[in-house]
């Protein structure tokens, strides 16, 4: 029964984490279903790794949402383009920084759970560090200029 329970926590987070991906993947651009395989791969250096069985069905529970829109396209043969939508972009928005706030509270936790047998050192710094790097690279939130790295 356990392992039944797991393996459906372990589906539904690859689910929520490939309709993120493609989220972000529209965040740069139009594309197709083939093209964004491709591009989910490089992203994410290959850590997700859609098919196309997984992929359609996640394209079209986010058409339904409204966080994405397609529309077919005759080029050399029929296709359909996927842009994001304003309330994809929210969306996406709204769940980055909410798993990035709750990753960043289960890590605070377990570093005092593992403090007592002396398991790591808390960074106080990491976790807004690693927000910020966030909302930089996947929000494309300006950089204040005295957060700059010069060469």
């Amino acid at each position: 029964m356990r392992e039944k329970s797991t393996e459906v926590m372990k589906e539904q987070l690859k689910k929520g984490y490939l309709k993120l991906a493609i989220l972000y993947t529209l965040l740069k651009g139009p594309l197709h279903g083939y093209e964004m395989i491709k591009r989910i791969k490089e992203n994410t250096f290959g850590l997700l790794t859609p098919t196309a069985g997984s992929l359609y069905p996640a394209l079209k529970e986010l058409e339904a949402d409204g966080f994405i829109r397609g529309r077919w396209c005759l080029q050399k043969r029929r296709m359909k383009v996927y842009v994001i939508t304003e309330e994809g972009k929210e969306a996406f928005r709204e769940v980055i920084e909410k798993h990035f706030s709750l990753a960043s509270a289960i890590r605070g936790w377990l570093l005092k759970q593992l403090a007592p047998v002396h398991y790591a050192e808390e960074n106080k710094e990491t976790p807004e560090l690693m927000q910020r790097a966030i909302r930089i690279i996947l929000l494309n939130e300006s950089i204040a200029a005295n957060e700059r790295i010069i060469f």
